[in-house]
């Protein structure tokens, strides 16, 4: 029982990480950011490109992947989105757009790496310690306390920060935020940068743990999706909650039915709040007035 608990924890930490950084794009953006995916998996592929191509110590590769990481979100944004936004494309275009950036992305890292799973590892991270009968890997320890670190300041830090207040009003009312004087690109590209350092960050911390493909970053960003959408409101607090039932409900299905069912059971439990409870666990129901 306590490995399963320490599994849960471990596995929501993760969601509740992809999920804060793909909130952190969308809810500014207002789009559905396909390659987030492919930032997701390249923090990995750039951590074994400097330490096994070009033999970096892992101390060094694992700040440089993270910003490489970052530096190709903001790319994207810089290069691509706003480009395309200043013509005045919609939501749906931005969408198509991303979705064509992470085809390229993805078929990109299989050329240069080749699709057979990768391993990058260190003795730090690979070095377990039993904590009430359950055994916890180094990195595993290292993404639950970042997990914990990044939504403590979330709460406390981002959300009353000046940073922070502006891409709410953005996300809130984008126009009006213009109106107000916030300068909407700069606020755009500091949504892309904090939510591809923890995209790429995270999935760092997986190729540490099990391995690293090409394709691994879009079931990951999807899981990440579906705890934002769980949690109701895309606030730290909704996301956290749901990141732990998802996680509780995938760890139990594998434990009992096998691990082939844990994506299954995510998505019927999206499905299921979709019918019952489309508003999420925090969310409020939208109450239309009539006159």
């Amino acid at each position: 029982m306590g490995q399963l608990i320490a599994n849960i924890l471990f596995s929501a930490s993760t969601i509740f990480l992809v999920g804060m950084s793909f909130s952190l794009v969308f809810s500014t953006a207002r789009f559905f950011h396909f390659a987030h995916a492919a930032v997701i998996t390249s923090g990995a592929y750039a951590c074994f490109a400097f330490s096994k191509w070009l033999t970096f110590p892992m101390v060094a590769s694992v700040p440089f992947a993270i910003a490489v990481g970052t530096g190709l979100g903001w790319s994207l944004e810089l290069a691509v989105y706003r480009t395309i936004r200043r013509r005045g494309a919609s939501p749906l275009i931005l969408l198509l757009a991303s979705l064509g950036l992470y085809i390229v992305l993805q078929n990109s890292i299989s050329m240069l790496f080749g699709d057979d799973t990768k391993v990058v590892s260190g003795s730090a991270v690979a070095s377990t310690v039993g904590i009430l009968g359950a055994r916890i890997t180094g990195i595993q320890l290292a993404v639950m306390g970042f997990a914990i670190a990044v939504f403590l300041a979330k709460v406390s830090l981002v959300d009353k920060t000046r940073a922070g207040l502006a891409l709410r009003a953005v996300a809130d009312n984008p126009e009006l935020a213009k109106v107000s004087g916030i300068e909407f690109d700069k606020t755009m590209a500091i949504a892309f940068c904090f939510g591809s350092f923890l995209a790429s960050g995270v999935g760092l911390s997986r190729a540490f743990d099990v391995g690293m493909t090409p394709t691994m970053g879009l079931p990951m960003l999807l899981l990440g999706v579906v705890a934002v959408v769980l949690g109701g409101n895309g606030k730290a607090l909704g996301v956290a909650v749901a990141s732990v039932l998802l996680a509780s409900f995938q760890q139990i299905s594998g434990w009992q039915f096998g691990t082939h069912w844990e994506e299954t059971t995510a998505f019927l439990l999206l499905l299921a709040f979709l019918l019952c409870r489309p508003q999420g666990i925090l969310g409020k129901k939208l109450v239309k007035a009539s006159v």
